[in-house]
């Protein structure tokens, strides 16, 4: 078996806040099952059982059982990097599988138990995202592109000035600069830091080179028009939504909204 570059096991990750897309699920014979399980017992040479034993699983959505495979194989090949995605993969679905879990219970019982249940799932996940972001930039500090989820779990975990110092070393990158903007944006915002947040926006929304994907160009103007119009910066605000117009010229309620806003004094 060739083992992945990083850069094929990033394409496996799935999105942000979202489980791994379910491997399809094998053909395996209960023999081989069997046979698989009886292997990985007599320690075998390579990592393909433990690949093949934990795919198996994924596929059943068995994160546990994925773990306790995956978790022999790192220990046998640390070096390996498809079994080091796949035990962080097995572990950060579990932690999702009983957040998402903890909050229906809440949903269908709102108690203070299953509140801090919640609360309690919650943290451990974002403890488990900033780990295995850490570990995977490590691993490979080209994968960028993982800065911004672990300033998200940083920002959750309440380490706010850390988290923005992390999207503003994303946003020097020139793949992220867009992306990257708008989340800092959005935490600059959090915090009340308004003109921080005002620039963050039409950062996103202006860069020229690479230019921003359409949909983050138009979040980040609506965004810093609500922000402007919200904080008072009524000239501003119509500006952004002018630029909101323009790139929409048909949308009659941006029509109506700054025709209204118009109207206003400065």
């Amino acid at each position: 078996m060739q083992p992945l570059t990083p850069k094929d096991l990033l394409i496996r990750s799935a999105p942000e806040g979202q489980a791994p897309a379910k491997p399809e699920a094998p053909t395996v014979t209960l023999e081989r099952f069997q046979e698989l399980e009886r292997t990985i017992r007599d320690t075998p040479l390579y990592v393909d059982p433990y690949i093949e034993l934990a795919n198996i699983y994924f596929a059943a959505s068995r994160w546990t059982d994925a773990r306790r495979v995956l978790e022999i194989a790192v220990n046998r090949f640390p070096e390996d990097p498809q079994a080091a995605f796949m035990y962080e993969e097995s572990q950060l679905s579990r932690s999702r599988e009983l957040a998402k879990k903890a909050e229906e219970e809440h949903r269908e019982e709102p108690t203070q138990l299953t509140l801090e249940n919640l609360q309690r799932c919650q943290v451990e996940l974002n403890v488990l995202r900033e780990k295995v972001y850490r570990q995977r930039l490590e691993r490979d500090p080209a994968q960028v592109e993982l800065m911004i989820p672990l300033a998200d779990a940083l920002d959750h975990l309440g380490q706010r000035d850390e988290a923005i110092k992390t999207l503003k070393t994303a946003s020097q990158e020139p793949q992220l600069r867009a992306e990257a903007s708008l989340q800092l944006g959005r935490m600059l915002e959090r915090a009340s830091r308004i003109p921080e947040a005002l620039s963050a926006y039409r950062r996103a929304a202006l860069f020229r080179v690479p230019q921003p994907a359409l949909e983050t160009k138009y979040t980040a103007l609506l965004a810093a028009a609500d922000l402007a119009l919200r904080s008072g910066m009524i000239d501003s605000g119509r500006r952004y939504l002018q630029m909101l117009i323009d790139l929409n010229p048909q949308n009659e309620y941006l029509q109506q909204r700054l025709a209204e806003i118009r109207a206003l004094p400065l």
